[in-house]
């Protein structure tokens, strides 16, 4: 090696380093990663306290990484020499067989002891009600679309934990096995592990033929709200060579009332929060996103009252389900910790619908309200 070319790699070493050093300096702080759907770590001034602990030194270099200058930039290039090199995975996400397109999140199945713990909620619930109980999980992307994953992904859903926690199910609890339910292109995003409006209609079929109420096909056609959707799967890929997904409304708003419950009293609700289409959570445009409790009102419906104990899918799922059934309780265990027996009761419930994603189901870890 000569001693220019010696000279030449050490001083553009070194306006690496200084550089980004002084970008890092001069560029303001984010608050918020849009692409990664995160807020970003902020600088915090060290204390006699945290440089003795070590942790100022901690959050320094998360403050680094998060500050980065272009770290969108570096986020895709990374994923993009991922892609070239053969791989087909990245960031703990695995990329479709259909030049990337389709992004699957790496599904973790629990152990056979904790699906027997979480089941056994459910059961307790069915146990402590005199009404119907229902309990359906939703299978995850990988399972429908198993022909788009790459070639032996490890970490996918089988269907095997929806067949087990069917298999641990008591007499109280009655199973709806959605695992056939869905075909098509386009019944699941393709950047976010959440189903579409077109899966979300197919399990509303699915569910209220199982649950003997009227299954009402909306009038006209889908409307589409958005073209320009990123989901939470996309956000941790880097994938910037995906396209983005389109979102639908397909329920008329018109003779069904919300009212939401953020903070425990009551608000006017609405069934599409399209404020939400210019942020970059398009999805909780559906019902103006999660809260912990939320009733749908559609005095024309033929059913009664229906309690969905559930996660975020029920979202996209809860307009088809208010034009069955006169009312929709919406109940997310995630920010609502009452006696879910003292809710049925009280409010003369004539259904419950215990309805999350298996993957939800399997980390969920307010599961426990449903034995209250």
């Amino acid at each position: 090696m000569s001693k220019k070319y010696a000279a030449f790699i050490t001083a553009l070493f070194c306006v690496f380093i200084f550089g980004f050093g002084a970008a890092l300096l001069i560029s303001p702080d984010r608050d918020f990663s849009q692409q990664e759907n995160r807020y970003l770590a902020k600088f915090e001034a060290p204390t006699l306290s945290t440089l003795k602990s070590g942790e100022f030194m901690k959050d320094f270099e998360q403050y680094v990484i998060d500050q980065f200058p272009l770290r969108d930039g570096w986020i895709q290039l990374k994923a993009w020499c991922e892609r070239l090199v053969g791989k087909q995975e990245n960031n703990g996400v695995y990329l479709g067989t259909d030049d990337g397109q389709t992004l699957f999140a790496q599904y973790t199945k629990p152990s056979a002891e904790d699906l027997a713990r979480r089941v056994g909620y459910v059961n307790q619930l069915g146990a402590n009600v005199d009404v119907p109980v229902y309990f359906a999980l939703i299978p995850d992307k990988s399972y429908v679309w198993a022909d788009r994953l790459p070639h032996r992904a490890p970490l996918v859903d089988d269907g095997s934990t929806i067949q087990e926690s069917m298999d641990l199910t008591g007499e109280d609890v009655t199973d709806i096995d959605l695992r056939d339910a869905f075909s098509g292109d386009d019944v699941f995003y393709r950047t976010d592990h959440h189903w579409s409006l077109f899966g979300a209609f197919q399990g509303y079929e699915a569910l209220t033929q199982a649950m003997g109420v009227e299954t009402v096909t909306p009038e006209g056609e889908p409307t589409r709200v958005s073209d320009s959707f990123y989901g939470t799967t996309y956000s941790s890929s880097g994938a910037g060579w995906v396209k983005p997904d389109e979102i639908y409304t397909w329920v008329s708003e018109e003779g069904i009332t919300v009212t939401a419950y953020p903070k425990g009293q009551p608000e006017p609700g609405v069934l599409y929060d399209k404020s939400y289409l210019e942020k970059k959570d398009k999805y909780s445009m559906f019902l103006g996103g999660n809260k912990p409790l939320a009733v749908l009102e559609n005095p024309q419906a033929q059913g009664g009252k229906l309690l969905v104990i559930r996660d975020s899918y029920s979202d996209a799922l809860a307009p088809f389900l208010a034009q069955s059934y006169q009312e929709v309780h919406l109940f997310d265990v995630r920010y609502n910790l009452n006696s879910v027996q003292q809710y049925v009761e009280e409010n003369h419930i004539d259904q419950v619908l215990v309805l999350f994603s298996a993957s939800n189901f399997s980390t969920e870890s307010n599961l426990f309200v449903m034995g209250r």
